[in-house]
């Protein structure tokens, strides 16, 4: 049951950050969201900080994969998984804004990158991955999800190796 409300808790609080953005996340929009008590947030995660901190991880495992090409993994976050995606880059920008954050942001970061690496190789991976990052974040800004462009998208950053 511990375990049970804690994802509720991280569930929702994805969902609301890839809903309505950072400023909907509230420790009582949260518990709100979650269908929890009052004093679930502060009980499983301290404070809002601590709650964020625990959605980078709570993110990379909701996120699927592993998938079979970069432009499986680029129609799935801007298809049936645009609202973790729109939550990956609300945490982008919560990180680059608040200095605590930095660190679980990087360590999973981190991961990804290296799942990459070999693919790609280990000195390219980390641009590839924030270029790739650029392409998605273009597409949901302009509403583009069209498959052949982020292949050919794709094509260019990594030269046809993804």
């Amino acid at each position: 049951m511990e375990n049970e409300s804690r994802e509720k808790l991280l569930d929702a609080a994805l969902e609301l950050l890839g809903g309505t953005g950072g400023g909907s996340l509230t420790l009582r929009a949260v518990e709100r969201a979650a269908g929890l008590p009052h004093g679930s947030v502060r009980h499983h995660f301290g404070d809002r900080a601590g709650l964020i901190g625990e959605l980078f991880d709570h993110l990379a495992a909701r996120e699927g994969g592993p998938f079979p090409s970069a432009a499986a993994a680029m129609e799935h976050w801007l298809g049936p998984g645009r609202n973790l995606t729109l939550a990956r880059y609300e945490l982008f920008l919560l990180a680059a804004r608040e200095a605590s954050l930095r660190d679980p942001l990087v360590r999973a970061r981190d991961r990804f990158v290296a799942a990459i690496s070999g693919l790609v190789g280990a000195d390219e991976a980390a641009t590839i991955v924030a270029a790739l990052d650029g392409v998605v974040l273009d597409a949901l800004v302009r509403g583009d999800d069209d498959p052949e462009r982020l292949r050919r998208a794709i094509a260019q950053i990594t030269s046809g190796r993804l």
